[in-house]
């Protein structure tokens, strides 16, 4: 199998405890480290909670799923939660999406984007 970015080939090494396990990584050791610091975190308060979003700045995704993977410790740590809050996945995160979740009053959400588009004349 080849990496969805650099196309070099992904040797997986097998052990008896991936052995009957066949998902293979979209993308090699040395993309995925590459593109790990670049996760921004913020907070955005809403009615009754908190917005607590994790944004992938990669903006030129051809192929949104092959990123998929970098949520994963996260999508880990929220299992690790006993899933007590929400979390939802949004391709393309925007400001009228947050002002809908603060009119629904959903209290704590976490949010996995890809994006996360700001207008310029939005004022708080």
């Amino acid at each position: 199998m080849q990496c969805k970015i650099c196309r070099n080939d992904i040797k997986v090494q097998r052990t008896f405890r991936n052995l009957l396990k066949f998902e293979l990584p979209g993308v090699c050791i040395h993309c995925f480290k590459q593109q790990m610091n670049y996760f921004p975190y913020f907070v955005i308060p809403i009615q009754n909670g908190l917005l607590h979003i994790f944004e992938l700045l990669i903006t030129d995704t051809k192929h949104p799923n092959d990123y998929i993977n970098y949520f994963r410790p996260y999508y880990r740590a929220y299992l690790n939660l006993n899933m007590t809050v929400d979390a939802v996945y949004i391709e393309t995160l925007t400001l009228n999406i947050i002002e809908l979740f603060d009119h629904m009053e959903l209290g704590h959400l976490i949010i996995f984007t890809n994006n996360f588009k700001e207008d310029k004349g939005y004022e708080i």
